[in-house]
This record gives structure tokens, sequence and C-alpha cells, in this order.
């Protein structure tokens, strides 16, 4: 991939975090690249004007949902407020001042490419239709 296809990649990428975060009443949106077992935050969108670690490397192994999304290509939500919520998820969302998350896969190529994660301070959920917005988008976009 030359140089330009990555800037006109990232640039998309930008705009889809902006459009996922004002489409769905969200805080936040993050999109980070897939490589192997790890993920890198290559982009964000934060209304609250502060970044949610750019550049952080995280183990997939580490996180069962995300691991979940990744390998079923399916939407998974969670909140603070869930029974049973997945400790490692939870501590990143305490960490990082949010209390809901929607996460997704970012399919490229027939492949997935990113997880794309979507949050909001509170702990409301985010609902089918959100997931289904957000596909939406994405789908557009790519």
């Amino acid at each position: 991939m030359g140089s330009a296809t990555k800037l006109r990649l990232l640039d998309v990428l930008s705009t889809v975090t902006r459009e996922l975060v004002d489409a769905l009443g969200a805080d936040a949106c993050g999109i980070s690249r897939v490589i192997g077992d790890m993920l890198i935050l290559v982009v964000e969108h934060n209304e609250r004007g502060r970044t949610i670690q750019l550049g952080q490397g995280y183990l997939v192994s580490d996180y069962p949902e995300t691991a979940r999304v990744l390998a079923d290509r399916a939407p998974r939500t969670l909140t603070l407020d869930d029974p049973g919520v997945d400790e490692p998820e939870a501590a990143i969302l305490r960490e990082l001042e949010f209390g809901s998350l929607l996460m997704l896969p970012l399919v490229l190529q027939d492949g997935v490419w990113g997880l794309v994660e979507v949050y909001r301070a509170d702990t409301r959920g985010f609902s089918d239709a959100d997931a289904r917005t957000a596909q939406g988008i994405l789908e557009r976009a790519f």
C-alpha cells in the first residue's frame, strides 16, 4: 500500500470515528488495527478532547469479548452495569472513564482488518439498532 493510499485510509477512518460518535450519541470512538494477536489504536475521536490511548497496544487474547467480536465478525455490546461483565473489558472502561462499549469488526477485502470501539460515558447500553447503524456507516465507508 502506497503512502497516498495509507493517508486516504486514515482520512476515511478518522471520518468514520466522528460519524459513529454523532450517529450513536456516543462520546468517543477508536479504530484499532489487528496485527496477529495485537491491537494497535490508529485513529480516534473523543468529544471530551482527550486521547483514548492512541498508539497503545493490547493483546486480543487478554480480552475474551474483543476476541469474540473478531472471531465471529459480529458486534458486541457491554456496560459496567451488566451482570457478569467481562472484567478485563470493564477494567479498560473504568480506566478510560466510560460506562458502555459497542465493538464491531472492521472487515476489509474479506479479512478482519481491525476493531471499531464506540464509547459512552454513561452506562446506557448500545442497542441492536445502534449496532445496525454502525454497521451501515462502516459498509458505506468501505
